[in-house]
């Protein structure tokens, strides 16, 4: 005995009544309607969606594609500052080591012999022995003299009195 749940191999096809697709079912209805009344049946049919709710969508749509973009925008910004920022350490790493490599050079040449090598071979500097220096003896002392003006106007003692009374309040 067949079953009709059954999908078995069999030599020939079942003709199952529960098969049938939802819209051929729908048209032999109609097909019958017709036939009984003997005139066609209009069917209304309603749009989807309405105006509205189509113009709601289409704003809800823009709005979600415009914050992704401005996601992603974001994501690429973000990843172009980090490739940014590992470019300027990578520059500043090379430059505290060739400021490393300078200084070094620096203190090399500033090595005393290295000066005094440099007077000597390139200059044509010596030291000077003690038969080349001359002492000279002063007959009179060396003394600098301030000449103080004793005619002083009213306004200079004016400016001298607010000027030592401003450094004794701390102005």
């Amino acid at each position: 005995m067949v079953k009709y749940n059954d999908r078995g191999n069999l030599a020939h096809k079942l003709d199952m009544p529960y098969d049938e697709p939802v819209q051929e079912h729908a048209d032999k209805e109609d097909e019958e309607v017709r036939s009984r009344t003997g005139r066609k049946t209009k069917v209304r049919t309603q749009p989807a969606m309405s105006i509205k709710s189509r113009v709601a969508w289409g704003i809800l749509l823009s709005i979600a594609i415009s914050l992704m973009g401005s996601l992603i925008y974001g994501k690429v910004e973000i990843s172009r500052l980090y490739n940014e920022k590992s470019g300027l350490e990578k520059q500043l790493t090379r430059l505290q080591n060739e400021n490393v490599s300078m200084q070094s050079e620096i203190a090399e040449r500033m090595n005393m012999t290295k000066v005094e090598e440099y007077a000597r071979n390139d200059l044509g500097l010596q030291k000077l022995d003690k038969s080349q220096i001359e002492y000279i003896e002063v007959d009179s002392p060396s003394v600098a003299e301030v000449k103080s003006d004793s005619e002083e106007g009213v306004f200079v003692r004016i400016k001298h009195w607010l000027n030592s009374f401003g450094e004794y309040i701390g102005l």
